[in-house]
C-alpha cells in the first residue's frame, strides 16, 4: 500500500446496493503486527423499504493496525438500514473508522425521505469498552435539517481514532486543525471520555466536501498516530 506497509482492500457488494431484507455480516481478523486498510470503490446505496441490516466484526491483534474508511451510505426513498461495528483491540493496536451519510439523492431533489438510518460502533482494549457511539435518524419523527442537528448542510462524516496509549490530546488537535482548513466543512475533534483515542464530528454541503473533510481528518490522524500520510483511495 502507498505510504506505509500493509494492505488496501476494497470490499463490493455485487449486487450493487443494500436492498431492504439483506442481512450483511463481516468478520475480519488481524494478527499481530499486521495493518490493513478498508475501503469501498464508490458510495454505498440503500434501497427499498424493509429493514437491511449490516454488521462488521473487526479483531485486532497486538501491535496491529486497523482502518475502516468507506465511501458515504446514500440512502433512497424509505429506507431503513441498521449497521453496528465492532472493534476489539489487543494491546499496542490501534484504528481508525470513518462513517459518512448522505442527505439521500440530492441530484433527484431527495433530502432526508428514507425511514431510518441508525449507525452504532463499539471499540474495546482487553475486553475493556472504551467507545460506544451512536445515531439514529428518523425524519418521520424529527427532521434531521433542523439546527442543532444537520441543519442546511445535510452531509454528515464521523472519524473515530482508537489508540491504547499517547496522547489523546494531541490527536484530537491534530484533526481539528485540519478539518479548520477546508472553507464550507463545520466541525471539530476531542478527546473521547475514556482517553483512549479522538473522535471528529463534520457536517458537509455537498458530497465533495465531505469526501475532503474525511480525508483531512484521516490524513490528520495517521501522521499523528503512524508518522504516514493517508494513501489516495483511488473510486
Amino acid at each position: 500500500m502507498d505510504h506505509g506497509p500493509g494492505a488496501l482492500i476494497y470490499v463490493q457488494n455485487a449486487a450493487g446496493s443494500v436492498f431492504g431484507g439483506d442481512h450483511l455480516n463481516l468478520e475480519m481478523h488481524l494478527e499481530e503486527g499486521a495493518a490493513l486498510c478498508m475501503s469501498t470503490p464508490s458510495a454505498t446505496r440503500l434501497q427499498g423499504d424493509a429493514l437491511s441490516v449490516q454488521h462488521m466484526q473487526v479483531s485486532v491483534g497486538r501491535d496491529a493496525f486497523f482502518e475502516s474508511i468507506p465511501d458515504m451510505l446514500i440512502s433512497h426513498p424509505g429506507a431503513v438500514h441498521r449497521q453496528q461495528t465492532q472493534i476489539d483491540l489487543a494491546d499496542g493496536a490501534g484504528a481508525i473508522v470513518a462513517e459518512s451519510l448522505a442527505p439521500g439523492r440530492v441530484a433527484r431533489g431527495e433530502r432526508h425521505v428514507y425511514g431510518s438510518i441508525s449507525l452504532r460502533l463499539q471499540a474495546s482494549f482487553g475486553g475493556t469498552v472504551v467507545l460506544r457511539d451512536g445515531s439514529t435518524f428518523r425524519p418521520e419523527e424529527a427532521d434531521p435539517a433542523l439546527e442543532g442537528s444537520l441543519g442546511r448542510e445535510g452531509y454528515m462524516g464521523s472519524l473515530f481514532a482508537l489508540a491504547q496509549t499517547g496522547r489523546a490530546e494531541d490527536l484530537a488537535e491534530c484533526i481539528d486543525a485540519a478539518l479548520a482548513k477546508l472553507p464550507g466543512v463545520y466541525g471539530g475533534a476531542s478527546v473521547l471520555a475514556s482517553r483512549h483515542g479522538a473522535v471528529a464530528r463534520f457536517l458537509a454541503g455537498e458530497a465533495t466536501l465531505l469526501r475532503q473533510a474525511t480525508h483531512l481528518a484521516w490524513d490528520a490522524a495517521r501522521r499523528c498516530m503512524r508518522g504516514l500520510p493517508a494513501p489516495i483511495l483511488r473510486k
